[in-house]
């Protein structure tokens, strides 16, 4: 295994000689998008450029060889125990940011923090990113062709708010009950975004991308991250009206997608277990697979309730 991890690898080394680049409108565009995703796979740059994938692939590869992209090395190990094929994934350089900057881009110093160090990033943290990305531009798609509907993002979300609270990262805070104690708990969504219909109504939501990595429930050490956890901090902090108060939105909901139909079942027992038997529609829930075969927008969701329904209901 080590011999063909080494082979690998030169798929990650930039040649000293890298081939001629001009920085056109699709290298640009390909910058953008790494920008604003951080972990974004060449399969889903692709999909938002609308062009030819090859065409795609060839500017990547020289954006890549001239130091402008980054090819995190914690693919090499997934790349080599995953059957077939799997596209690349993709980071923003200094370099790449440069370019943008020099275009007119606003381009977060939070998003270039540690960026050239992406080489050294887990794989978890990298598979993570980039199932945020696989949302965002399956939503993005979705949109495409309709004039009625507009992603709000949220910079734009945030957009009127003080400069220290644009660039923080989004966090909800609030007291919940935790072994008979009311502890402060926090919860950091992996995504915030809006859709305004017609220029008229608006919803927020929040994103929770769950790879089953922690427990649905957790009945020792509850001062550990579990995801029922993450549910009651979420529940009690629209009760308390903090997005109104920290973020500026009348409302949210939480879309969680996460691995299989079974831990939506568990996550519904967990929330109606919180909930006294009532759950709740401000939570939304689908698995990976689900999402995958139709759009963000399409999808019928299980609600907090145990309804169907979609995202614009």
């Amino acid at each position: 295994m080590q011999s063909g991890l080494r082979e690998r690898r030169k798929f990650f080394e930039r040649p000293e000689e890298p081939r001629a680049i001009s920085i056109r409108a699709r290298e640009l565009g390909i910058l953008r998008n790494i920008a604003r995703l951080r972990l974004v796979s060449s399969a889903q740059l692709a999909a938002l450029d609308g062009g030819s994938a090859q065409n795609v692939s060839r500017a990547l590869l020289a954006l890549f060889e001239n130091g402008y992209v980054e090819r995190p090395l914690a693919q090499v190990a997934d790349r080599f125990l995953q059957e077939g094929s799997r596209p690349t994934i993709y980071g923003l350089t200094r370099r790449g940011a440069g370019v943008l900057r020099r275009h007119g881009e606003d381009v977060r110093r939070r998003l270039l923090d540690g960026i050239d160090k992406e080489r050294g990033a887990g794989w978890r943290f990298v598979e993570h990113t980039v199932s945020i990305a696989e949302f965002w531009v399956a939503l993005e798609l979705s949109v495409k062709h309709r004039e009625d509907i507009r992603i709000l993002d949220r910079s734009e979300i945030l957009e009127d708010a003080p400069k220290a609270k644009r660039d923080r990262i989004v966090r909800l805070e609030a007291s919940i009950r935790l072994a008979g104690a009311l502890r402060r708990n926090s919860i950091v969504p992996d995504a915030l975004f809006g859709l305004r219909v017609n220029d008229e109504r608006e919803q927020f939501f929040m994103l929770e991308i769950d790879r089953g990595e922690m427990p649905v429930e957790r009945y020792r050490n509850m001062q550990r991250t579990y995801f029922a956890k993450k549910m009651a901090t979420y529940h009690e902090a629209s009760r308390q009206k903090r997005h109104v108060h920290d973020l500026g939105i009348p409302n949210f909901r939480v879309l969680t997608v996460t691995t299989t139909p079974r831990r939506v079942d568990q996550m519904l027992v967990a929330l109606r277990a919180m909930t006294g038997g009532r759950g709740s529609n401000m939570f939304l829930f689908t698995d990976a697979a689900r999402l995958h075969g139709t759009s963000p927008l399409n999808l019928r969701w299980v609600s907090g309730k145990g309804e169907l329904v979609r995202l614009l209901d």
